[in-house]
């Protein structure tokens, strides 16, 4: 079994001032955007990380959104393995960006995906 850390995920309340700090403070690229208005995101690029900045309509509650996505190559079979219990946030399922998860939470609340991940590469 090999879990490889792929992004961190962070839920920008104000987009364009987190996508300046990442881009123009901390020198990461822009590797790819979406969406317009209160419903974006970009993936950002400091070399050997990448991070994910997402602004959602709505107000999300604290420790809804994964803060760090791992890369597996089988979730089904990884999730098998997991004891079950409580931590266990949402079971194996398909994404609307088209991979597949398991969601966690650890004993402070941290949500971690456990994700077979195509969208945004290897």
């Amino acid at each position: 079994m090999i879990d490889r850390f792929h992004h961190l995920f962070i839920a920008a309340a104000d987009f364009e001032r987190s996508l300046a700090f990442y881009r123009d403070v901390l020198g990461w690229a822009v590797t790819r955007s979406w969406g317009e208005a209160s419903e974006r995101g970009a993936i950002l690029s400091g070399g050997g990380i990448k991070v994910v900045i997402a602004q959602r309509p709505g107000i999300r509650a604290p420790g809804a959104d994964p803060v760090a996505h791992l890369d597996i190559h089988d979730v089904d079979a990884r999730f098998e393995r997991m004891p079950k219990g409580d931590h266990v946030v949402r079971e194996p399922e398909a994404t609307p960006w088209g991979t597949r998860w398991f969601l966690v939470r650890d004993p402070d609340g941290n949500v971690l995906a456990y994700e077979e991940v195509h969208l945004f590469g290897r």
